[in-house]
């Protein structure tokens, strides 16, 4: 009735066209339906597709690793260089970021009180010390 129209599917194209067919026979391929066909190539793009979306963000996060590790690298040798050089000064800027922290810790666990109202500028002194240092 209606579902035996002319369709054109993959194999029409293939092994000839659908005139070439006998009547009753167009339209239908081995096993599958017309709208069969058109899911399978429908689910093969959208699978094509993410595989390519994997393909590319997995290139964007290997780029970005190796840019992130190499500017580690470059800072941590920076650092390990000004600490060669300059070693009085580096223990004084370890020495203060301990108290930093030390005074960081102790402020919070305690509520409001007298320590938490040192600690932020004590440690914003030290951040200062320690950026002229590195300058």
């Amino acid at each position: 009735m209606e579902q035996n129209k002319n369709f054109s599917t993959e194999s029409d194209k293939t092994t000839g066209t659908a005139a070439n067919k006998p009547a009753g026979v167009q339209g239908r391929t081995t096993g599958t339906s017309p709208t069969q066909g058109g899911a399978q190539a429908a689910t093969q793009r959208a699978v094509d597709t993410a595989q390519n979306a994997y393909e590319q963000t997995k290139q964007v996060v290997t780029d970005a690793y190796g840019k992130t590790t190499e500017v580690l690298g470059n800072t941590y040798d920076q650092a390990m260089t000004y600490g060669r050089e300059n070693p009085g000064k580096l223990t004084l800027i370890a020495f203060g970021a301990g108290i930093g922290v030390g005074v960081l810790l102790a402020s919070g666990f305690g509520g409001r009180s007298r320590t938490n109202r040192i600690a932020e500028p004590i440690v914003g002194a030290l951040s200062q010390v320690a950026m002229e240092f590195f300058r």
